[in-house]
């Protein structure tokens, strides 16, 4: 009874070191899974500008050509032709049923093919007349893009829903449209977006949580505006095909005169194509990347955005705003 009652007690003991290696385990696991959701979730939020809208080359398409017409083809007629040229009586014919039904099933599929081959051609001329009301609408829109209509890059914008459509850059873009000119003013989240602790794994591996400082919180902040900017820059130039592209961000902000939330600019950039397109997007410091641009910014570490003045173009209807074919 004393053997069996030890080996009881060695199971349990061994049951109970099972139990919490495999809780030391888990909670292992759930802290390396917590701290990679928030670097993910950093690394998301300053890098918005990585994914941008396919690029549309309005040159070329304002310059394709008029859809060739559909030639009308006898290629089924022309095999069921040779199929009976070919027909030649035999002895097995004869057993078959005659060469004579056999030569009149051949004839008949003549008529067949020559039936499928008008109806081909008729689907033909039918994609045909499509394509051409579909070239003839891209090429228009295409040459009143390169002509700087202001119209056509409304149209273009609101075509694109991508731009006005709820997500990290912010809760809506409004847009200001002139000939050769886009100011977009996107309407970016507030410092609330960023989180407020900072997450890491202890040597042991359990969780650790801390206050994030402030200087880091603002930080953070600052690249997700920018990054926003840059995000809303490039999937203009993307998708339009100009030289430059003005975009102010704007946050809900208290006015400390009225007490009130306001929407504030914080951020206003000037952004050129050429300098954009050199860019590393992968690899740059949003926030820092603003110094190869004409833009305004107040910010510091301590306390943050303040309000600025935002950037307008020093011509709205300067035609140098077109990017060269």
């Amino acid at each position: 009874m004393r053997s069996i009652a030890a080996a009881a007690r060695a199971a349990e003991r061994d049951a109970q070191r099972r139990h919490k290696q495999n809780q030391k385990e888990q909670m292992i696991a759930d802290s390396t899974s917590a701290v990679e959701d928030w670097e993910n979730y950093i690394d998301n939020l300053v890098s918005i500008h990585t994914d941008m809208a396919d690029m549309i080359d309005w040159h070329t398409i304002a310059g394709q050509p008029r859809p060739s017409e559909p030639f009308k083809r006898n290629d089924n007629s022309d095999r069921a032709a040779m199929a009976l040229a070919k027909f030649k009586p035999s002895f097995f014919h004869a057993l078959r049923g005659g060469s004579a039904k056999l030569r009149s099933r051949l004839e008949a599929q003549i008529e067949e093919a020559a039936v499928r081959d008008r109806k081909q051609y008729e689907d033909a001329l039918t994609a045909h007349a499509k394509a051409v009301a579909e070239w003839e609408d891209d090429t228009a829109l295409a040459k009143r893009l390169v002509t700087g209509e202001a119209t056509a890059i409304r149209q273009v914008i609101e075509e694109m829903q991508s731009l006005s459509e709820t997500a990290l850059v912010g809760t809506a873009i409004e847009f200001s449209i002139d000939r050769n000119f886009v100011h977009a003013k996107p309407k970016v989240h507030g410092d609330d977006i960023v989180p407020s602790m900072r997450r890491k794994q202890l040597a042991s591996g359990r969780l650790s949580e801390t206050k994030m400082p402030v200087g880091q919180f603002n930080e953070l902040y600052q690249d997700y505006v920018a990054s926003a900017a840059l995000k809303t820059a490039g999937d203009l130039f993307h998708i339009l095909p100009l030289k430059e592209i003005y975009v102010t961000c704007t946050a809900n902000m208290l006015n400390s005169q009225t007490g009130h939330q306001e929407w504030t600019p914080i951020l206003s950039v000037q952004f050129v194509r050429d300098s954009f397109m050199r860019l590393n997007l992968s690899s740059i410091d949003p926030s820092d990347s603003m110094r190869n641009f004409r833009h305004a910014m107040k910010f510091s570490k301590t306390k943050g955005f303040a309000a600025i003045e935002p950037l307008e173009p020093v011509t709205a209807n300067q035609g140098a705003l077109l990017q060269a074919p």
